[in-house]
Formats: C-alpha cells, structure tokens, sequence
C-alpha cells in the first residue's frame, strides 16, 4: 500500500478544512465544537472503508484494504488530524464524541500500519 498523493473526498469534508487548506493553511478557523464534531463524524465514516458501515459505532476488525484512508501529504491524513486538534481547542474539556474519535482514528492508523508492516515486524528487538 504506498501512499499516494491524493485528496479525500470532500462531499462531507467540514469546510473549514477547505477554507484553512485555500489560505495555504495559515488560518485558524472559528469552530463551534457540537456542529464541528457533527461534519467531522460525517466525513470520517463517509472516507472510511465500506466494511466499517457508513453508520456509527464503526465495525472494527481486519481487513485485506485501507486504501480508502491511504493518503499521505498535506491534502490526506493530516486534514483529519487538524480536524482532531481544531475540535479540541474549541472545548473547555473532551467531549466523548471527540474521545470516540480519536480513539477511532487511532485504532485506523494502527490497522493501517500493521496493513503495510505485518504485526510481528512492529515488535522491538531488545
């Protein structure tokens, strides 16, 4: 699975990520963290694999593919991250949808590594 260089789709990307990525991503948009966590859910279980329903809670489980969420660069997964981190900041406290999703992007990111480095390469020699 080599990354490619290519965008998510942006049908249900919050457009705060449109509005920060045309301002060469030097803008911090002013996010309203209930309507923010309401797009970032949408779009995330939109982008995500069709075996993880486009509902939530996601299936969790091993799959033969994550390209769905295979993409590298500055328009692929570090708009999610961004997303992650403009939510937080936006609260006084976590919210447990915000904890829900970066638990769920955090379990994504571990599936997809193991997808490209088989599990008992990720083991540390000592």
């Amino acid at each position: 699975m080599p990354g490619q260089t290519r965008t998510f789709v942006s049908k249900k990307r919050p457009k705060a990520v449109g509005d920060w990525v045309s301002r060469a991503r030097v803008f911090t948009p002013e996010i309203v963290p209930e309507a923010f966590g309401h797009q970032f859910w949408a779009w995330w279980v939109d982008i995500n694999p069709e075996w993880r329903t486009k509902q939530r809670p996601m299936m969790r489980g091993d799959s033969p593919s994550w390209t769905s969420l295979d993409f590298h660069g500055q328009n692929g997964f570090l708009n999610v991250m961004v997303c992650l981190k403009w939510w937080r900041d936006a609260m006084k406290t976590p919210s447990p949808d915000w904890e829900e999703a970066v638990d769920d992007v955090t379990w994504a990111l571990r599936k997809m590594r193991e997808f490209v480095v088989p599990p008992l390469l990720l083991v540390r020699r000592r």
